[in-house]
């Protein structure tokens, strides 16, 4: 059957293309199933585009948060003031935890010798206090080492 019929004009005897009324649904069932894809696309791209921007927010202030904590000396640091971490609705916390997965050899720490201790920061959103994100980071207790090394 050829994708169109012949039909004559009345009066004028031009033979022009018409397409049938089946020929017309289909090719708008095939349009609009493309036009579909594309938007279903559209919405996934724009989707996993916030998600990435989200997930590189988030690691951009913990690492600045490690970045803070990292530079202090005390092993119960002040929270970073606005100044250097002003993102609202977020807060950065830190805690120092002794160092996990090492062996007894290890933890047995020699007179005068520092201590290795994890240091555990966390990015916390304030509205429902839930950790985001959080890194661990094995960290040399120099101050306390120096003030048992001063004691004697």
């Amino acid at each position: 059957m050829p994708p169109y019929r012949h039909n004559y004009c009345r009066g004028r005897g031009e033979a022009r293309a018409v397409f049938t009324l089946i020929e017309v649904v289909v090719a708008l069932a095939i349009l609009s199933l493309g036009v579909v894809s594309y938007l279903t696309l559209a919405n996934s791209a724009q989707r996993r585009l916030f998600k990435a921007k989200e997930k590189w927010t988030n690691f951009h202030m913990l690492s600045q948060g490690v970045e803070y904590y990292m530079l202090q000396t005390s092993d119960n640091p002040e929270p970073p003031t606005a100044e250097f971490f002003d993102y609202p609705g977020y807060r950065v916390t830190c805690r120092y935890e002794d160092a996990g997965g090492l062996e007894d050899d290890f933890l047995n720490v020699a007179e005068n010798q520092a201590q290795l201790r994890a240091c555990v920061i966390e990015l916390v959103r304030e509205s429902d206090g839930q950790v985001v994100d959080s890194v661990t980071i094995d960290r040399i207790d120099y101050e306390n080492a120096a003030s048992s090394t001063s004691a004697q």
